[in-house]
């Protein structure tokens, strides 16, 4: 819910995702144009955004700017650093692959357009 009230408030315009579970989960990559409905925990559509920009580039060269995009904690990098390793690591343990601070990531941005 947090994060769906950021992207709601405008502060959260952008998020990481990492390659592999992309792989693993056998889902396509996100795209220029896509449309999505954020939903809350509960499921329930909060606002929907359209992807501006898809990149790729190790976990360890993610900027200040993207980590300020993603609007979460301080903003910075060290706080974004340390969620994402924390996030990362369990959600990769659950998928039965390593993650290291090597792992491709997926980095998309995103404008809000409709609340």
């Amino acid at each position: 819910d947090e994060l769906a009230d950021l992207v709601k408030k405008g502060m959260k315009t952008a998020t990481t995702s990492g390659l592999s579970s992309y792989k693993v989960e056998e889902e396509a990559l996100p795209q220029v144009g896509d449309i999505s409905v954020v939903l809350n925990e509960k499921g329930n559509p909060q606002c929907i955004i359209e992807t501006t920009r898809v990149y790729q580039t190790p976990f360890n060269d993610v900027t200040e700017h993207h980590a300020y995009l993603e609007g979460e904690g301080d903003k910075s990098l060290a706080y974004w650093r340390q969620a994402h390793i924390e996030f990362f690591e369990s959600y990769y343990a659950e998928l039965g692959i390593p993650f290291d601070e090597s792992e491709i990531m997926v980095c998309e941005e995103f404008k809000l357009l409709y609340v």
